[in-house]
């Protein structure tokens, strides 16, 4: 390919990507079909267990903006806003049911999520499809489950969305998922599928959308029901708009006070930015391609702590099969917790990151120092007092001393500094004894007092890293800091 011209450059990549990315004819008919005989099994059952309902293709199948490689569909089950007190025995019922029958000879496979909304997992041929649960909603009505909302979104993309643009939005994601800003599992963070459509929507297609990324500033306000788009001075922002930040704001259509949006965090956003930026300046199918990187020995990543002059400490708790999305739940909650308990006693946060492995859910910290300074205001004796002389001389000239002796009212008093504890130490004594104070849930304190692990970068981390696989990814992608998707550019394009 050329490199006298860019544009010509995209449009021949973007087309062969396209080539590999879009569904064929067939494979749509097979999994139209799987979902045609699952939902009718669904509903006969439904019906035997005496409940009234219906079932819904949904998700990126029913609008048309799935890629070839996803093996994961979605149903959806709307039952009455009545049976909302029985989702759980309905599912239970289900499962039981479904696992008995077949599919075509082929058995079903059934898990049940409880997450923050309870849903099915069916796995038939090879396919996964997510059975979840909403309730009749009229518009304008208040959803009864984040789902309620999901068959209007789909008749919203459906509606504004031009046959021609559903490839951009195949190119859209593609492009997300190989940087690693794509949201690929319930509960996790990134831009989701229904975000996609919309900015393809408000911009008209992939590479329009990838310019107008290029230009996005923290915080970025897209509001399509005003054809709108601002960039909002964060520096203007009040203290409490701060407590709900999000680097972009994209106010749902049909629910403005949601923001689509609100799942995708400040390295994600920054990421994509960046990203637009290098397509745009060299285009190169590597950004719709695997990516390619080799996670280092351990050795080699402790060397690059040490170099950092950074303090590294691993807060864990075993999944012991928990589900993904009840332990990024649990993540999330952990890393507003302890990162507030860290702040109020001194200690300096460079950053964090919450994580899911194979094994364990939980916090990344790095920290400046292991110990925190503490400033302690010491008074001293009255100014008119025989102690004073001793004071002064004591403190006048002491290495610890930051402010004074002066003169408050009638005492002589100093700002002196110590070290405080270590992190391990507090940290081990906050999971311990004073579990109580952390801003979390009940069933929570219980699992971080009895289950909770504190892990510095040493020999018991190392057994960890060398045998779980995604544990090792996320701690490397958390030390290097490095966008992924660096990793596939040749090295005449990085230069």
């Amino acid at each position: 390919m050329s490199n006298d011209n860019p544009r010509e450059d995209s449009e021949t990549i973007e087309k062969k990507v396209l080539e590999i990315i879009q569904v064929q004819w067939e494979q749509h008919e097979n999994i139209r079909e799987l979902l045609s005989i699952l939902k009718e099994k669904i509903v006969l059952d439904l019906n035997a267990l005496g409940f009234i309902g219906r079932v819904e293709n949904q998700g990126s199948f029913v609008r048309k903006t799935y890629l070839s490689e996803d093996d994961s569909f979605d149903l959806l089950l709307i039952l009455q806003k009545s049976d909302k007190s029985k989702a759980h025995q309905i599912l239970d019922a289900l499962k039981k049911r479904l696992k008995k029958d077949r599919i075509k000879n082929n058995p079903i496979e059934i898990t049940k999520h409880t997450g923050k909304i309870p849903y099915l997992r069916i796995n038939v041929e090879g396919e996964l499809i997510n059975l979840f649960v909403g309730f009749e909603v009229s518009p304008g009505e208040e959803p009864e489950s984040i789902f309620d909302l999901i068959p209007m979104h789909s008749q919203y993309i459906i509606t504004h969305m031009k046959e021609e643009n559903r490839n951009e939005v195949l190119l859209f994601k593609k492009f997300l998922k190989t940087i690693g800003v794509y949201r690929n599992e319930i509960g996790a963070i990134g831009f989701n599928g229904y975000l996609c459509e919309l900015l393809i929507i408000f911009y008209g297609s992939f590479r329009e959308t990838i310019d107008a990324i290029s230009k996005w500033r923290p915080r970025t306000i897209i509001d399509l029901k005003r054809n709108t788009e601002k960039m909002e001075d964060v520096d203007l922002l009040t203290s409490e708009m701060l407590l709900k930040y999000y680097p972009l704001y994209v106010p749902d259509p049909l629910n403005p006070k949601d923001n689509v949006a609100a799942d995708v965090s400040v390295d994600q956003f920054t990421s994509l930015i960046a990203a637009s930026n290098t397509y745009l300046m060299k285009p190169d199918i590597s950004f719709f391609e695997d990516l390619l990187f080799e996670i280092p020995i351990y050795d080699e990543l402790v060397r690059k702590i040490a170099n950092s002059g950074r303090e590294i400490t691993i807060l864990a708790i075993k999944r012991n099969f928990e589900e993904a999305e009840i332990c990024w739940q649990k993540a999330l909650s952990i890393k507003n917790a302890f990162q507030t308990e860290l702040f109020n006693n001194n200690y300096i946060l460079e950053r964090s990151k919450t994580f899911v492995s194979e094994e364990y859910y939980g916090l990344f910290i790095s920290l400046m120092d292991i110990k925190p300074q503490i400033s302690i205001r010491k008074e001293g004796p009255e100014i008119t007092s025989k102690e004073s002389l001793k004071f002064l001389k004591q403190y006048t000239k002491h290495i610890d001393v930051v402010a004074g002796p002066f003169i408050d009212n009638d005492r002589w008093v100093i700002h002196f500094t110590k070290k405080g504890q270590s992190v391990f130490e507090f940290l081990e004594n906050l999971v311990q004894k004073n579990t109580f104070v952390l801003n979390v849930d009940s069933f929570l304190k219980i699992a971080i007092k009895e289950k909770m692990k504190i892990f510095l970068v040493d020999e018991t981390l190392r057994n960890i890293y060398d045998t779980d696989d995604t544990f090792a990814e996320n701690f490397y992608l958390f030390i290097e800091r490095k966008p992924l998707w660096i990793c596939n550019l040749k090295e005449a394009e990085v230069l």
